[in-house]
């Protein structure tokens, strides 16, 4: 059909040369793979998962022609899809082999490169087959692909340090508040732990009746905590990737952090408590 008869697609256009695939991971799911193509035969292209069942949802997309970037070229294969971004979105997109494409000189275009060296000699291995590939490229601000992701990540990153200090100022302050409760509590119960103590009761019977209070107030506060962390976490949703806004093992870890928390803080009032004597206790 001609391409003012067809319907338009968006699809973002990658243009490859070598084993761009290999070199990156990507597999090929279906069809032939660059060096399966004869590059000096008619134009050809290759759909990412997401264009092919878009473009062709009920055809099979090999040997089906695609009109872009003014060319209408034959599909011979199907490669898996890739996120774009850091949060993992997955576009469409449409990948040439740039033997068919060099003389567009429009277009930007973005060489990836898997190497074991480092250093400067890298960037001269680069120049050298960059100029064997087309004469007319230049090498224009080469950059490791892990400042690429840190410079992408840089907001994700910012925002999660932020909810980190959060975090632990708020765990800092959960602390001092258990501890504040459980010293005000076992103040209050001085006298009746001295006359317990008087009486003869071991000291030990004594913390652990403290800890049987505290660790079930620390364990209704973290169910209660749990609760409310459950249904806020789909608004936190949008800033991971493959992570679960619910991971039982950080629930879990988190209710067993308090309770701890919780511990320790009717600990030390009680330990303090019954160190004291029956009748300092008394006399108070």
């Amino acid at each position: 059909a001609e391409p003012d008869e067809v319907a338009w697609i968006d699809s973002d256009i990658r243009v490859v040369a070598g084993d761009y695939f290999e070199a990156t991971g990507i597999e090929v799911l279906r069809g032939r793979s660059p060096s399966e193509v004869d590059l000096a035969g008619p134009p050809v292209a290759w759909l990412n998962q997401r264009g092919s069942e878009t473009i062709f949802p009920e055809t099979d997309p090999l040997d089906q022609f695609v009109y872009v970037a003014g060319t209408t070229r034959r599909v011979v294969g199907v490669v898996e899809d890739t996120p774009y971004d850091t949060r993992g979105q997955v576009s469409r997109k449409t990948y040439m082999p740039h033997e068919q494409f060099n003389n567009d000189r429009n277009w930007a275009l973005i060489q990836t490169v898997k190497t074991r060296s480092q250093g400067t000699e890298v960037l001269e291995e680069l120049r050298s087959a960059l100029d064997a590939l087309d004469p007319a490229l230049v090498l224009y601000r080469p950059r490791p692909l892990s400042s690429l992701l840190a410079a992408a990540r840089a907001q994700e990153r910012f925002a999660t340090l932020l909810m980190t200090v959060f975090a632990a100022l708020a765990l800092i302050l959960a602390a001092v508040g258990s501890y504040g409760v459980m010293a005000g509590n076992v103040t209050r119960q001085r006298r009746e732990i001295g006359i317990r103590l008087a009486l003869g009761a071991e000291p030990s019977r004594v913390r652990s009746m403290v800890l049987g209070r505290a660790f079930r107030l620390s364990v209704a506060g973290a169910a209660l905590g749990l609760a409310v962390a459950w249904l806020g976490s789909r608004w936190i949703e949008s800033l991971l990737f493959q992570v679960e806004a619910t991971d039982p093992v950080v629930f879990l870890g988190g209710g067993l952090l308090l309770v701890l928390l919780g511990l320790l803080s009717g600990w030390l009032p009680a330990r303090t408590a019954t160190r004291v004597q029956p009748a300092e206790t008394l006399d108070a």
